[in-house]
């Protein structure tokens, strides 16, 4: 009798682990397929983005709920720029598990929400700098973490003398804006004005264009050797939410 009881109970603890590996095992899967197929489909997307999710603690994963996650998109021309690296990082959502399998397609207990993260190299930022500053020629563009610092070439007393402005960048109405502070001159004293005329001849006002899912960019973040703008995309077209009763 004990011993029936003890291969039943044992059976029953069998089966209920590997319920609960397979769910650890085919639930993340299943639904970042879900997600990046949603994300392929309503954004136009030639390419399937790459996704991942993750659940803390993980065992909240077998409820279907996600802590975040990131949707990597392929890097094409988004609006006027050529971006190295564009992700949406997701905010925490919970997944409609039962109602996902049997329907056959996501379904999530509120619309998923997150924001977008668009990364220009150095090559790409001094390409839009080339382009927008007319007045001195941009010799170079190194970005540090915090600062920018735009290379050009001035005329003093006949010679040619490399300078560097530096500066920050910030996003005004869709727009990415340089703003120099303060002038480099390598070893060289500059005129006042020949400094005045620098700051103000390398400020330059790019329009980003409209971006994924047409998202527009509110932010920007310098960091070593690139620039990251950000921007709040609202609900994404992941699957559908649950009905409210």
């Amino acid at each position: 009798m004990f011993s029936f009881v003890g291969r039943t109970l044992g059976f029953v603890l069998l089966v209920g682990a590997v319920l609960v590996v397979g769910t650890y095992t085919v639930l993340p899967p299943l639904v970042e397929g879900y997600v990046a197929r949603n994300v392929q489909d309503r954004l136009g997307l030639a390419e399937t983005p790459e996704v991942d999710l993750t659940s803390e603690p993980a065992p909240f994963m077998l409820l279907g709920e996600f802590s975040d996650g990131r949707v990597s998109l392929p890097p094409s021309v988004a609006g006027n720029v050529s971006p190295e690296e564009v992700a949406i990082d997701l905010d925490p959502f919970d997944v409609d598990v039962t109602g996902s399998v049997r329907g056959g397609a996501l379904r999530t207990e509120a619309p998923v929400t997150g924001g977008l993260r668009v990364e220009l190299s150095e090559a790409e930022v001094n390409r839009i700098a080339t382009s927008q500053v007319s007045s001195f020629p941009v010799t170079g563009v190194d970005l540090r973490e915090g600062s920018a610092l735009v290379g050009s070439e001035v005329a003093v007393l006949g010679f040619p003398v490399p300078v560097g402005v530096e500066g920050g960048v910030e996003v005004q109405d869709g727009a990415l804006v340089f703003v120099p502070s303060r002038v480099e001159a390598f070893g060289t004293t500059l005129p006042e004005d020949l400094t005045g005329q620098l700051l103000e001849g390398t400020s330059f006002t790019y329009a980003l264009g409209e971006q994924y899912g047409g998202s527009v960019v509110t932010g920007a973040e310098l960091l070593e050797d690139r620039v990251v703008l950000t921007g709040e995309l609202g609900e994404l077209p992941v699957g559908g939410a649950v009905d409210p009763p």
